[in-house]
C-alpha cells in the first residue's frame, strides 16, 4: 500500500535510538505482542508480520518457532529492524520495505500459515482492502491475529502522536472479520490499569501545556530513576489488566480467527 494511503508516526522523525527505545520497550506494545503469541500457541509455520514496523513481534514470533516475513511501508523502521534482528542473531525472519499490494513483492505468492496484524489497520485509510489483501496471502484454514484501539470515545493526543486515524468500534471490526473468518477468539485488554494511566496522561500533558511528543523523547532517550522503574511495572500492571480482557471497557481488539476454507453460506 503506498505511503500516502498510511498515516506516519511522528517518532519515525527522531533519531534511530529513539525509535528502538519506544518500539521494543514500549510496556502497551509489548503485552499486546505477548497476548497474539498467546493465541499462537501450539501453531507451526509460515507468518506474515503486515506492517511489522521494526519488527518486534516478527522477532518474538521467531523465537517461538515461526518462520517470518515482516513488510512495512516505512523504510527507516524496517532498516533499523533488520540492523536489530542481525545484532540478535534471529536468522529465520525477514523484514522486507514494501507494498504489499505489489504481486511482485517476494510476499506476494502468498501461502503462509499465520497472518498476523499488529496495531496497523488504524493508521490506514482504505482499512479494508488491506485487510482483504492480507486474506488473500493467507491459506484457506490459516490463522488470522491482529490488534487494533478500539472505542472512538477513547481517542486521545496520544492516538494522534501514534498515528492513528481511528479507534475501531467493536461490531466494526467483528462484522468485516466474520466474512472470511470463523471460531473467533476476541479479547479488550487495557482495563482497568492502561485506560486510567492513558486517561490521567493526556490530562496532565494538556494541564501543563506539553506535547506527548516532548515527553516521548525524554522516556526514550533518557529516561530518569522515576521511569525507568515505571516501565517494568506498568508491564507487570498491564498483566494484571488482561484478567479482565473479557470484559468490554478494554482500550484494544486482540482478535484470533481461522480463515474459512469455504465462503459462508449467502
Amino acid at each position: 500500500m503506498s505511503d500516502e494511503k498510511v498515516a506516519g508516526m511522528q517518532v519515525y522523525a527522531e533519531e534511530d535510538e529513539l525509535i528502538e527505545g519506544w518500539q521494543w520497550n514500549s510496556p502497551p506494545l509489548r503485552n499486546l505482542d505477548d497476548l497474539v503469541v498467546a493465541l499462537l500457541h501450539g501453531e507451526r509455520g509460515r507468518v506474515l508480520d503486515l506492517g511489522c514496523g521494526s519488527g518486534r513481534l516478527s522477532a518474538a514470533l521467531a523465537r517461538r518457532g515461526f518462520t517470518v516475513d515482516g513488510i512495512d511501508v516505512e523504510r527507516r523502521a524496517i532498516k533499523i529492524g533488520q540492523r536489530i534482528l542481525a545484532r540478535r542473531g534471529l536468522t529465520n525472519v525477514r523484514l522486507y520495505a514494501g507494498d504489499v499490494f505489489d504481486p511482485a513483492h517476494p510476499v506476494g505468492a502468498g501461502g503462509y500459515d499465520v497472518l498476523v496484524c499488529a496495531d496497523v489497520l488504524e493508521h490506514v485509510g482504505p482499512w479494508r482492502e488491506l485487510l482483504a489483501r492480507g486474506g488473500e496471502l493467507l491459506r484457506p484454514g490459516g490463522l488470522l491475529a491482529l490488534t487494533v484501539p478500539r472505542d472512538p470515545g477513547q481517542f486521545t493526543p496520544l492516538d494522534s502522536y501514534s498515528g492513528h486515524l481511528r479507534r475501531f468500534r467493536d461490531e466494526e471490526l467483528l462484522g468485516e472479520l466474520r466474512q472470511d473468518y470463523e471460531a473467533l477468539i476476541v479479547r479488550q485488554p487495557g482495563f482497568p490499569t492502561m485506560r486510567a494511566i492513558v486517561w490521567v496522561y493526556a490530562r496532565l500533558l494538556a494541564l501543563c501545556g506539553q506535547t506527548y511528543a516532548v515527553q516521548a523523547r525524554t522516556l526514550w532517550r533518557a529516561p530518569g530513576f522515576f521511569q525507568r522503574l515505571a516501565i517494568p511495572l506498568n508491564y507487570r500492571l498491564l498483566k494484571f489488566d488482561n484478567l479482565f480482557a473479557g470484559l468490554r471497557f478494554g482500550t484494544h481488539l486482540v482478535v484470533r480467527g481461522r480463515k474459512r476454507r469455504t465462503p459462508p453460506a449467502a
